[in-house]
């Protein structure tokens, strides 16, 4: 019940790399399907998360309190698929965002420029220049927002169990490379990273809930859990908005204990004293 988690360059063909290696392992394949389960659960037009999640953020937009929750709800989705295993997850930063997981497997799929640029031109029909522009600024949004989202360097090996190269040889050889790789001993769960999948999920479940609640949805909690024993970490005005965080946290199903660790701020702040 292995994950496979997939990030990839435009035109490296990725995602119908990880379409086969799905079919050949017999898992289900998520791509727009995170999309749809956050916008369901949490009731936000899928719309409006896909502009949150495929594109990079402006400044201002980073300090926006609807996208930072949208990020929470997309997520959240990703990991309850990735908590049942047996998927393989095309994009959404899912390498970054397992790298915890060790019965996740990371593989990145790239391809040399000009063989992502000829791809270009022959899918949508663009000049030269005009793919070389999309493939190079699409590489560019992608770096900031993984930046962004993850602090590191997406591209970089480091990240990754297996980096890919479509370049050379066919798709299927491509795909049966992650799928040896995935059949591994070291990719098997095993009873505790099965557990630390089940702390993650729940841990978002709870960042999930909060954000969607009306009262301490603006508040920013850190959120950590462990066998269903959830902590929350925050600054607040008063204790009594970190106990309605934790009424929230506590009707999720999982959830056994919450434990609330609180700074306490003044609402008015008298300064200093001459």
């Amino acid at each position: 019940m292995n994950i496979v988690a997939i990030s990839m360059e435009l035109g490296s063909e990725g995602r119908e790399v990880g379409r086969r290696v799905a079919e050949a392992l017999a898992y289900r394949l998520i791509e727009r399907e995170v999309l749809l389960e956050a916008a369901e659960k949490y009731a936000v037009k899928e719309e409006t998360l896909a502009q949150v999640d495929e594109r990079t953020l402006s400044f201002w937009e980073k300090f926006d309190e609807d996208k930072r929750r949208y990020r929470i709800f997309i997520e959240s989705a990703l990991l309850s698929f990735a908590r049942d295993g047996r998927v393989v997850i095309a994009g959404r930063g899912a390498p970054l965002l397992l790298k915890e997981i060790d019965h996740a497997l990371k593989v990145r799929i790239v391809a040399p420029l000009e063989v992502r640029v000829e791809r270009m031109m022959a899918r949508e029909g663009f000049d030269h220049r005009s793919a070389t522009m999309r493939i190079r600024g699409h590489d560019k949004e992608q770096a900031a927002r993984f930046n962004y989202l993850f602090g590191v360097d997406w591209t970089l090996p480091e990240h990754y169990d297996l980096v890919v190269n479509t370049g050379r040889g066919s798709l299927d050889t491509a795909a049966e490379l992650i799928v040896r790789a995935a059949g591994m001993p070291l990719y098997q769960p095993t009873n505790a990273s099965r557990q630390k999948i089940r702390d993650m999920t729940l841990a978002s479940e709870v960042r999930a809930a909060l954000a969607a609640d009306p009262v301490v949805g603006s508040l920013h909690i850190e959120v950590s859990a462990h066998s269903g024993a959830v902590t929350l970490k925050g600054v607040v005005f008063d204790p009594a908005t970190m106990e309605a965080a934790a009424a929230v946290a506590r009707r999720l199903e999982g959830v056994r204990s919450v434990d609330c660790e609180v700074v306490e701020v003044p609402r008015i702040y008298p300064g200093p004293m001459m």
